[in-house]
């Protein structure tokens, strides 16, 4: 049995309207997702306003202040020599940020050689 048609302007149209159809149905059912998600947000029937807190002057510039590391470098210098490694095998001693420490930033801190400054 041959192609009904050779048409194929007559092809294109009918690939067209089916691809658009499943695009259709994707969009109709990503929106009854959407109305029926457990992990939605729900919106308050009437939110009231808080009255806005008055603006505080704001602070002066803050210096962080500066750990002495020294104490931690000797640790880490004697867990190495513990080792059996050299002082010039430790490439570099620096502090990573505390909100820095997800699983990812430890996986950078051991794979990745930064330079220190």
């Amino acid at each position: 049995m041959g192609p009904v048609t050779t048409n194929p302007w007559l092809i294109a149209l009918i690939n067209m309207t089916i691809v658009f159809g499943v695009l259709a149905c994707l969009g109709v059912l990503m929106k009854i997702i959407y109305m029926v998600d457990p992990t939605r947000q729900k919106k308050t029937a009437n939110p009231v306003a808080a009255p806005a807190p008055a603006a505080a002057p704001a602070p002066a510039a803050v210096a962080a202040p500066v750990q002495d590391d020294s104490e931690i470098i000797a640790v880490i210098a004697a867990a190495v020599a513990a080792l059996g490694h050299s002082a010039e095998e430790i490439a570099c001693v620096r502090r990573l940020p505390e909100a820095g420490w997800t699983q990812n930033a430890r996986i950078e801190a051991i794979s990745v050689r930064k330079e220190c400054f």
